[in-house]
């Protein structure tokens, strides 16, 4: 008989226990929301607006206009879309999934911006 008592306690106190790790394991499983994903506020960065020259490698245009107002890039008579992320702005052609461009704020300086674009690294320079 006692030993049925010590099984029983042992019974419940494993199932009590199983359910809170249970709890515990799930309630850690809840979408948070990706830090990287959430862009910065325009004024919490460095200004990027304006005319910037792409050097680095050879375009038939090499002057890129960044409007992060409108959230458009010009380079030449190509329109991109600009899309930021909390470390750094992607620029991508509208009818593409995949970015061509993409720059760390980091990297930003008050005449310079080192960054990709087509897997190369190149610099825009402020004029």
């Amino acid at each position: 008989m006692k030993q049925n008592k010590i099984d029983h306690i042992f019974q419940r106190n494993f199932i009590v226990f199983s359910l809170f790790l249970f709890v515990l394991f799930f309630n850690n499983c809840k979408d948070k929301a990706r830090l990287a994903d959430v862009p910065p506020n325009l004024e919490d960065i460095p200004a990027f607006a304006g005319q910037w020259n792409v050097q680095g490698i050879a375009l038939p245009e090499s002057i890129l206009f960044l409007d992060p107002e409108k959230n458009v890039a010009i380079l030449g008579k190509e329109s991109f879309l600009l899309e930021m992320d909390s470390i750094g702005l992607r620029i991508r052609p509208a009818d593409r999934e995949y970015a061509v461009g993409y720059f760390l704020f980091s990297e930003i300086r008050e005449h310079s911006w080192v960054g990709t674009w087509e897997d190369q690294i190149v610099r825009l320079v402020r004029e």
